[in-house]
């Protein structure tokens, strides 16, 4: 008797042991693939930062001394002569980039606040999500063709800014409105409930509670949006312009963003005898403007969240 126990004590330690073993095996098989993954994610984080750094580096090593002058930044192009400016396309992509965000986001937080708030879950509000999601990845150059055909051929705005204006609202209306959306989301439940038992209307406690607590995450988009009208180019080669010599004041004027008037230069310029300075110059200024808004974005975004945390 005390035999067989000590036969199956012996095995069971046995058992133990080799699963012990096993485990010990396995755990460290899992930290060689752990520490393998770890590398190739690091290697492939260094080259993607790496290209995206040396991009940067040659768009201002080309332009960047000629961007910061304020003769050029300021200053009137020239259609034959050389030294010209880029003045004009300064005040179109802002301008347009306004007339756009004034489109666009009434339009997109609008809608989010409908699907959120007031719209019942079902298959409309799905068929609308992924619409908006498809257009999101539509390329630009559609959008840019679309908008020749229906805002400067059909409505006969011709190639003016606010043809241009109503194009990229379209190109960004998805994306303004899925931002809005999943930052009103993001809103806690508790908020609304807390409006709604004080004897809030709904339209009240989404003026009050909703937005106020979403607003960081929609200015976010707002901002970025701004970036990428402001950087956009396919779009508007259609709709607004490539070359202009005054600042437009009216947005039934034709006017040439920089985006578009980089795409002027590398591929018509050849007249104006220092094209490429002018290019490089207001490739690298388009840069700097972009990088100066998604910096401004998160600033914003950080300092609304500090003032609404010390408010409450």
């Amino acid at each position: 008797m005390t035999e067989g126990i000590d036969i199956r004590a012996a095995k069971a330690a046995t058992t133990d042991w080799s699963w012990h073993e096993n485990a010990q095996r396995a755990e460290r098989k899992a930290k060689k693939f752990d520490r393998i993954a770890t590398f190739v994610v690091w290697l492939f984080s260094f080259v993607g930062l790496g290209v995206l750094f040396l991009i940067i580096g040659i768009v201002f090593a080309r332009g960047l001394l000629t961007a910061l002058s304020p003769g050029f930044v300021f200053g009137k192009p020239q259609a034959i002569n050389a030294g010209g400016g880029i003045g004009p396309m300064v005040v179109s992509s802002f301008y347009l980039a306004l007339l756009a965000i004034a489109v666009v986001l009434p339009l997109g937080v609008g809608a989010a606040i409908y699907m959120v708030e007031f719209a019942r879950e079902g298959r409309i509000i799905r068929l609308v999500r992924f619409a908006a999601d498809t257009l999101s990845t539509v390329p630009s150059v559609v959008f840019g063709i679309f908008g020749m055909v229906l805002f400067v051929i059909y409505f006969g705005l011709g190639y003016s800014l606010l043809a241009g204006a109503l194009t990229l609202a379209l190109l960004n209306l998805p994306t303004v409105m899925r931002i809005s959306e999943e930052s009103l989301r993001a809103v806690p439940y508790s908020y609304r409930e807390a409006s709604i038992g004080l004897g809030a209307t709904r339209w009240y406690t989404v003026r009050k509670a909703v937005l106020p607590s979403a607003l960081p995450g929609i200015t976010t988009g707002a901002v970025l949006t701004i970036g990428r009208i402001v950087g956009e180019s396919a779009a508007i080669i259609y709709t607004v312009g490539i070359f202009v010599r005054k600042i437009p004041l009216s947005p039934l004027q034709p006017a040439a963003p920089m985006a578009a008037n980089i795409w002027h230069m590398y591929t018509e310029g050849a007249l104006v005898p220092d094209w490429m300075r002018v290019a490089n110059g207001e490739a690298a200024f388009l840069l700097l403007v972009v990088l100066a808004l998604n910096l401004l974005a998160r600033y914003a975004t950080r300092l609304y969240r500090k003032r609404l945390g010390s408010s409450r």
